[in-house]
């Protein structure tokens, strides 16, 4: 499932497809990300997973994914579509600026929280 979880991040992260509902997520991911189990995503579970998802993709812990960690999830034009600097590193602050905007676009009422 970690697999899983990470794919749909990144999915997210590159912004190839957005999901504008909970009901378009995989119903085990949903399970796993929504902590409270009301069926939305908060932009508190959405945060941590998130943070979870960059974890298990810093592979040497360094704090930025590099493009060997990114390779099985992103292909080179979304990897320097996040790397915002052009340093061929994904930074944490870059990560997340991403997600925010993701977030932010899949959350289309505006309600903080992806329904």
């Amino acid at each position: 499932m970690k697999f899983g979880l990470v794919t749909l991040c990144l999915t997210v992260l590159a912004g190839t497809a957005i999901a504008e509902t909970a009901a378009e997520l995989n119903e085990n991911e949903l399970k796993a990300i929504d902590a409270n189990n009301d069926g939305f995503l908060s932009k508190d579970e959405f945060n941590a997973f998130s943070d979870y998802a960059f974890q298990a993709m810093d592979e040497d812990k360094n704090g930025t994914l590099g493009l060997e960690e990114a390779k099985p999830f992103l292909d080179i034009k979304q990897f320097q579509s996040v790397d915002r600097n052009r340093d061929n590193l994904i930074s944490r602050a870059e990560y997340d600026a991403q997600m925010n905007e993701d977030f932010s676009s899949a959350d289309q009422n505006g309600n903080g929280q992806l329904d």
